[in-house]
């Protein structure tokens, strides 16, 4: 055999074996996003989003609840595992809710918050720290609400910022 031929057969080699460290059962791994549940709007009850770039999603339709009485829109999310015990809230005072972007300010009107259990940590938005809830879709007959969301949140505790990207949800809601 040739050098050249080894040299070659040997750099397949390598390429292949690098290659099934990268890909489990000749899958790519999922990015972060990637992990997130499909924006989609037929009442699936899902919830997820990048909490400061990982992926924060819920593991069951129990997980997340989602109220509209009064003019007050209430979606509440939480994830427990052993290294994270956490709880997203949006919170919106919107008597006509409909299809549309909203800001998310200040608590206790419209507002998105982080609740860090393990760390007691509390992180709300502000005017200083703002973030916006999209609905895409909402249905009056079969409380159905699905959209978008992201914001920046503070801990005054913890002295520190949290950013919520990407964030979407496909929930029934309680009228």
């Amino acid at each position: 055999m040739t050098p050249v031929i080894s040299a070659l057969l040997l750099i397949v080699s390598i390429i292949s074996l690098e290659s099934c460290d990268l890909f489990e059962n000749g899958q790519k791994p999922k990015t972060e996003l990637e992990k997130l549940p499909p924006a989609t709007q037929e009442g699936k009850n899902t919830f997820g989003c990048l909490v400061d770039g990982k992926a924060w999603v819920i593991k069951t339709s129990i997980d997340a609840q989602a109220f509209y009485q009064e003019g007050v829109l209430s979606i509440v999310a939480s994830v427990n595992t052993n290294n994270t015990d956490q709880i997203i809230a949006i919170g919106l005072y919107e008597l006509n809710l409909s299809v549309n972007e909203y800001l998310l300010t200040d608590y206790p009107n419209n507002f998105g918050r982080l609740r860090d259990l393990i760390d007691n940590c509390e992180f709300v938005t502000s005017s200083s720290n703002v973030g916006k809830l999209k609905i895409n879709h909402l249905d009056k007959t079969n409380f159905i609400i699905s959209g978008t969301f992201e914001f920046e949140a503070y801990s005054s505790v913890c002295d520190k910022i949290v950013k919520i990207t990407h964030g979407r949800f496909d929930l029934n809601y309680a009228p």
